[in-house]
């Protein structure tokens, strides 16, 4: 049996070695083309900004190889290597299509608007030519809420509820969009200017994001707990009970937040926001989002 393991094992090594090399692909002929991956990461003068967003597109890879074997309906699935790779390189090409599609409609959302350094806002102009580590890290947050949302698909449909893991797919998406309107509007500021999408790619400010993604990383593991508990014809927009459930320990979350800013405001005169928003402190924003994941860890705990 042992050995048996340590063979499936060194198969899947390969398959996950071959997975990166295929986003490796995607990423550098389909989203990035036009520039040059090899330049930014083996060139005189490397670019932080694209291996972060490579290592976030490689994280869901990988995160997506995970989930096609250990999520699968049948265990013996993970036996049909040729199934499982078949299966990951579909769910890769979604994943490389719905973020292409984002990357257009943000495109269309700055429309002629210019960064601070004067030039007209995209993605990989920002990643690529202002290295801004500020946007590859808002990509790495995009990347987590897609990869949660497509890991609920199942391509072979062995579970016989094909329309179920679409709607929470779909659920997972929109609890991650309002997760970043929510962090936006509440962290950054109570109004429309200083938002999540002109701090990353107008003032270049990582402290941002990063407070982001423990908000995201926490509440998406959260959701992934609960649905471990559904039964298979239960999905997210038919389960009122547990968007309730995530909103209570969100607002417990938020007001464990208020309460450390009351205590650092009245004890020392520090604004959280202006950390974020005014002094772009990386350093707090690292501080802010492994608080808010810590906060998230503990009701993961107690439903598992």
């Amino acid at each position: 049996m042992s050995w048996f393991v340590t063979f499936l094992f060194l198969i899947y090594a390969g398959l996950g070695i071959a997975t990166l090399l295929v986003w490796w692909a995607i990423y550098a002929l389909v989203l990035t083309r036009g520039y040059s991956v090899h330049e930014a990461l083996f060139g005189k003068n490397p670019n932080p900004a694209v291996a972060m967003d490579l290592l976030g597109g490689f994280l869901a890879a990988s995160f997506l190889l995970y989930s096609v074997v250990s999520m699968a309906p049948m265990a013996d699935f993970r036996l049909d290597v040729g199934s499982v790779a078949i299966s990951l390189l579909v769910t890769l090409v979604l994943l490389a299509v719905v973020r292409f599609m984002i990357a257009g409609l943000l495109r269309i959302w700055f429309g002629n608007r210019r960064d601070a350094q004067g030039e007209v806002i995209s993605f990989n102009n920002e990643i690529f030519r202002q290295r801004n580590m500020a946007t590859s890290i808002f990509s790495s947050v995009l990347y987590l809420i897609l990869v949660t949302g497509l890991a609920q698909l199942d391509i072979w449909n062995q579970g016989g509820y094909r329309l179920e893991q679409v709607w929470n797919m779909l659920g997972i998406w929109l609890l991650g969009g309002a997760l970043v309107v929510l962090h936006s509007f509440l962290y950054l500021e109570y109004g429309f200017r200083n938002n999540i999408l002109h701090e990353c790619f107008h003032d270049n400010n990582p402290a941002a994001p990063l407070s982001l993604f423990g908000l995201v990383a926490g509440m998406l593991m959260l959701n992934h707990q609960l649905l471990i508990f559904f039964e298979p014809e239960v999905h997210l927009f038919n389960s009122i009970g547990l968007w309730a459930f995530m909103g209570g320990i969100l607002l417990l979350v938020l007001l464990a937040r208020i309460v450390l800013q009351l205590i650092l405001l009245a004890g020392w005169g520090i604004s959280l926001r202006h950390e974020l928003v005014i002094h772009d402190n990386i350093a707090w924003g690292i501080v802010d989002g492994g608080l808010i994941f810590g906060l998230l860890l503990m009701p993961n705990a107690l439903i598992t």
